[in-house]
């Protein structure tokens, strides 16, 4: 493990934070999570959904205004802050739950959730980090949950993260949950970025 390097990659974003940059959010959602959260709303009537690496929570907010109660991770106090305040607004902090805290060390009960949103932290976990991420998010994830992974592709202009190809989605996930579908970016992109989408499941 390297928790050395994983912490100055959360001062990196905490600090992108503070400044108002998240270029993240204004690529907007990809139809692949419309997909998603149309499944999840067929398999359960009111999901319990866990977003680590949830940010300002503005996708965990969409899945509580779709009926869902959910919880959302993330290591930067100032987008922790930003989601409750957003959830208060919209009249859903009844329903979402935000926390600072690390999705190497996830702080809830086992098998507590339904379904599992990751959206862009993976590519941010380092490679040697890996076996901690998967023993974190088996042991809060009920049997046959669903997952939504979006990560960096090996066309991603930029070089900040780890970059996937599918087959090696498929290699890194396989022991533990099957993919259900998968899509890429248009390429070239519009953005300075370009992504791989993944629904998956867990094994039982």
């Amino acid at each position: 493990m390297n928790l050395e390097e994983q912490k100055r990659i959360e001062e990196h974003f905490e600090k992108m934070w503070q400044d108002d940059k998240k270029p993240w959010i204004d690529i907007g959602m990809e139809p692949d999570l419309d997909e998603f959260f149309k499944l999840v709303s067929q398999k359960y009537q009111k999901a319990k959904i866990l977003d680590i690496g949830c940010g300002n929570g503005w996708i965990a907010i969409r899945a509580a205004q779709d009926g869902h109660e959910v919880w959302g991770i993330d290591s930067s106090e100032t987008a922790i802050k930003e989601a409750i305040a957003v959830a208060k607004t919209l009249g859903i902090d009844k329903t979402t739950h935000f926390h600072v805290g690390d999705a190497l060390n996830l702080p809830y009960e086992d098998n507590s959730f339904d379904t599992l949103i990751d959206r862009g932290l993976f590519h941010h976990i380092i490679a040697e980090n890996r076996p901690l991420y998967f023993q974190n998010i088996l042991r809060v994830l009920k049997p046959k949950s669903l997952m939504y992974l979006h990560v960096f592709s090996t066309n991603n202009p930029s070089t900040n993260g780890e970059l996937f190809t599918p087959g090696l989605v498929k290699e890194v996930f396989a022991p533990h949950f099957t993919i259900l579908s998968s899509s890429a970016d248009p390429y070239p992109p519009k953005y300075p970025v370009h992504l791989l989408h993944f629904i998956l499941e867990r094994a039982s």
